[in-house]
């Protein structure tokens, strides 16, 4: 192992370690991700990098064409300005990996569906999740006003267990550990 890290000048044995016990990633797909970063330039390699939507796009083609890539990018990065750090990078490949815990998942889906930050997810977090869903802005197939309040009080009957009128964290891991697909719609291969 120490040879294989040794191409990675930035990358020490105590630091892929520590990323190892802090993540569910593998030293090999952390080293697997260190390449693909180190390939946009050394220099990018520095801690405080920040890669843009472009290069994490280039290395994740996949959230290319994620309906909620907007909030994936905000809610993972670290600054809060819509770029990644090599460690925001793991942390969103943590998650993303198959062997996250599916409470962890829920937490974080939890963060991204919650479009107003208000610590629930209410109405219009719902709505605004059927419109990415439904990719109304480049397809043109929007749910109507009313059919949306129609789903969200659905929604909202099964999940508000608190009957608050909106979905706490808890009710959200509550209710999507109950969604056999979950996890496998909430992870990516790199």
């Amino acid at each position: 192992m120490g040879s294989a890290t040794s191409s990675f000048s930035m990358l020490t044995e105590d630091i892929l370690d520590e990323y190892s016990m802090l993540t569910y990633l593998s030293k090999a797909e952390i080293l697997r991700l260190y390449k693909i970063f180190s390939n946009f330039g050394s220099e990018n390699l520095q801690t405080n990098h920040r890669y843009s939507v472009n290069q994490v796009e280039l290395a994740f083609p996949q959230l290319k064409y994620n309906p909620f890539r907007e909030r994936i990018y905000k809610v993972f990065s670290s600054e809060k300005d819509g770029k990644l750090s090599f460690e925001d990078i793991l942390d969103l490949c943590s998650v993303m990996s198959q062997k996250c815990p599916d409470k962890v998942k829920a937490a974080w889906a939890f963060r991204i569906f919650d479009y107003d930050e208000d610590g629930a997810v209410g109405e219009r977090d719902l709505m605004t999740v059927m419109d990415r869903l439904t990719d109304w802005q480049n397809s043109g197939n929007r749910i109507d006003k009313p059919d949306q309040k129609h789903i969200v009080q659905v929604l909202l009957k099964e999940m508000d267990l608190e009957s608050n009128g909106t979905i706490g964290q808890l009710e959200f891991e509550h209710a999507v550990g109950k969604m056999s697909e979950f996890p496998h719609s909430f992870r990516f291969a790199f």
